[in-house]
């Protein structure tokens, strides 16, 4: 984690330098509810200049729902060339059931599913029984939460029964805190985490692990990893997991962090939030932008003056 980290006004700033786009769904693109300014532009940006665009979501739903999901947002299918989703790599495992991880759960089809509002949407096309009681299960599948309807006391009970069974759970979805428009609340990782506390195995599917970037990486044509950049608003997971995998990266300091950087007026003061973050997270980006534009306002302007100079 060496090396020096740059803010940028957008973009345009980074056109040249790079190919391929590796772009953060939650927090970077929306806040779940709408498009945050200038993201759709930066996107016709990003086409008119012949760049490819993998959108890569800890989302535990799989990937054609999160294509719908960004259409009903006002995000066009022409804007990206694929949407990889956490969820989409965990029904691939489930199903499989050959590789990594998932080489355990051969001949295993007892599940106890948590999910948001008790959602199988991800179980569909699988051949596996949801039970109701944890001591039916012979793994535990976590894919979203109901925060902050629950807290994480309302789940340790069955956690701890699990726990001393040592079945395994998997997390489709490893963000600890989500966003929703200006609300944040717990995220599946949490869960996921305390089951470790108690001593139960969870492996997590998604970012910042690096199966899931690498898969990403295979998905462009004829770009090569050192012309791609990774462009997030976590530090532990799209900063932490484009370090693991030598990858440049760009903060979004207007996702997940944007209230402690709204109190900040000057730009020292962000520069050394950054900073203290970085330390925090052991993760440095090598750019920062307050949220994913093409340019702002006042470097649109000299470039006007600059070209009227020329």
């Amino acid at each position: 984690m060496v090396g020096n980290t740059s803010f940028c006004d957008g973009l345009y700033n980074l056109i040249d330098s790079y190919d391929g786009f590796i772009l953060d769904q939650w927090g970077v693109l929306h806040d779940g509810i709408k498009p945050y300014d200038g993201v759709l532009h930066a996107l016709r940006q990003l086409k008119a200049n012949n760049k490819q665009v993998i959108i890569l979501s800890n989302s535990g739903k799989r990937s054609d729902y999160n294509k719908q999901r960004l259409a009903e947002l006002g995000f066009k299918k022409t804007m990206y060339k694929e949407v990889i989703s956490a969820g989409e790599v965990a029904w691939s495992g489930l199903k499989n059931r050959d590789e990594g991880v998932f080489r355990e759960l051969k001949d295993k089809n007892s599940c106890y599913l948590i999910a948001r509002g008790n959602d199988r949407s991800l179980l569909e096309g699988l051949e596996i029984d949801v039970v109701d009681n944890i001591d039916d299960a012979e793994f535990i599948l976590i894919t979203g939460v109901d925060s902050p309807q629950k807290t994480l006391s309302d789940y340790e009970p069955i956690l701890r029964q699990a726990a001393t069974r040592r079945i395994p759970a998997f997390c489709a979805n490893p963000d600890e805190v989500t966003v929703f428009g200006k609300e944040r609340t717990m995220g599946p990782g949490t869960v996921a985490k305390k089951y470790q506390e108690f001593g139960g195995v969870s492996h997590m599917i998604g970012k910042p692990y690096s199966t899931i970037f690498k898969h990403c990486i295979g998905l462009f044509d004829n770009i090569i990893p050192s012309r791609m950049v990774v462009i997030g608003d976590s530090l532990y997971h799209d900063v932490a997991g484009a370090n693991a995998i030598d990858m440049d990266s760009v903060f979004i300091t207007g996702g997940l962090h944007a209230k402690e950087f709204k109190k900040l007026s000057s730009d020292n003061a962000k520069y050394r939030h950054v900073e203290h973050l970085i330390k925090q997270y052991v993760a440095r980006p090598l750019w920062v932008m307050e949220s994913l534009i093409w340019q702002s306002p006042e470097a649109a302007k000299l470039n006007k003056i600059r070209e009227i100079s020329n």
